[in-house]
């Protein structure tokens, strides 16, 4: 099912007025009745892509990658995460030192 989007433009008062329809065919019944009202209104509807799903396929993919890499670091005895967070507490301890050294 495609998803569509209906704009309504008045050509003289400059004021759009964009919906969001279920389906292209709804929107093209739509947009005549808008027309039958007012014929001076200009009508469109346009295809409309559903954001959320590919907010979850990305979501799913990084998801994947995270399990590749735990089942990777499950395999030679050592958690990758918390290995990379102790890395990275030691460098900012370091980096907070160097920095209290250099300003006195």
């Amino acid at each position: 099912m495609l998803k569509a989007m209906l704009i309504i433009s008045s050509l003289g008062g400059g004021n759009d007025l964009t919906v969001k329809m279920p389906t292209m065919e709804d929107c093209l019944a739509a947009r005549i009745e808008i027309q039958k009202q007012d014929d001076s209104l200009k009508t469109l509807c346009i295809p409309s892509v559903d954001e959320t799903a590919k907010v979850q396929e990305f979501f799913d993919i990084f998801m994947g990658m995270i399990q590749k890499l735990k089942r990777e670091g499950e395999s030679d005895g050592i958690d990758r995460f918390e290995q990379c967070d102790r890395q990275w507490d030691k460098c900012n301890e370091q980096s907070h030192n160097e920095s209290l050294r250099s300003t006195e």
